[in-house]
């Protein structure tokens, strides 16, 4: 598959998986957004990347925002709102994080590309949700995996993991593809950002004011 063919195959998956979501739980957590007192993110990785960027994009909104994990981030509170993203929902560390928020009366959210969001380890904790569905051009790779490589599947450095895919699908199966869940969060952020702009009557010059200056 060539650059040109990524190209066009990757941008209408995007646009389903986007119009799949649920646009009644991304207005839920703009509105529990608006009311927090104060916002906190968490994740890590490339979901942690996504999450971070949201809350910049808040924070040039004059919301305040803290990072979990930075120096300078405060006690959370009664009030305050901590927005996870997870892609499967069940990041360990992130699931203490989100328990340790909901111990102290905080409201938690968590934006997650998992099919059981509730049942998964962050979603115990949480209060709301929204859920980035699974592309649905793509064919199930998850279950072609060979006899016995669940047990001898490592994130480290160990055995490496073969499935039991063609040349075609090996072409058809890309980073892009099996990890829309990212690409679709990076658009996410700026849908929920249009949405609280339109409930709270900023506008975009708004941004200005509040942007970064010491670059």
């Amino acid at each position: 598959m060539d650059t040109k063919e990524l190209l066009k195959s990757i941008g209408p998956g995007i646009t389903d998986i986007l119009n799949a979501i649920d646009p009644d739980s991304i207005d839920r957590v703009v509105d529990a957004i608006i009311e927090a007192e104060r916002v906190f993110t968490a994740g890590w990785g490339r979901a942690g990347n996504i999450v971070r960027i949201l809350g910049m994009d808040l924070s040039q909104f004059g919301k305040p925002v803290y990072c979990v994990g930075d120096n300078s981030t405060p006690s959370i509170h009664e009030n305050d709102i901590l927005i996870v993203n997870s892609g499967s929902g069940n990041t360990r560390t992130i699931a203490v994080i989100a328990e340790e928020a909901k111990s102290y009366g905080a409201k938690v959210v968590l934006i997650t590309g998992s099919s059981h969001p509730e049942g998964s380890l962050i979603g115990k904790y949480t209060d709301l949700f929204i859920q980035i569905p699974d592309r649905f051009d793509m064919p199930p790779i998850w279950d072609m995996k060979p006899e016995g490589a669940e047990d001898s599947k490592n994130k480290g450095l160990g055995v490496r993991v073969r499935y039991a895919l063609s040349k075609e699908e090996r072409e058809q199966v890309t980073m892009d593809k099996y990890f829309s869940v990212y690409e679709v969060g990076f658009i996410l952020n700026e849908v929920i950002m249009q949405r609280y702009m339109e409930k709270t009557g900023h506008v975009f010059e708004d941004i200005s004011y509040y942007h970064n200056n010491l670059e």
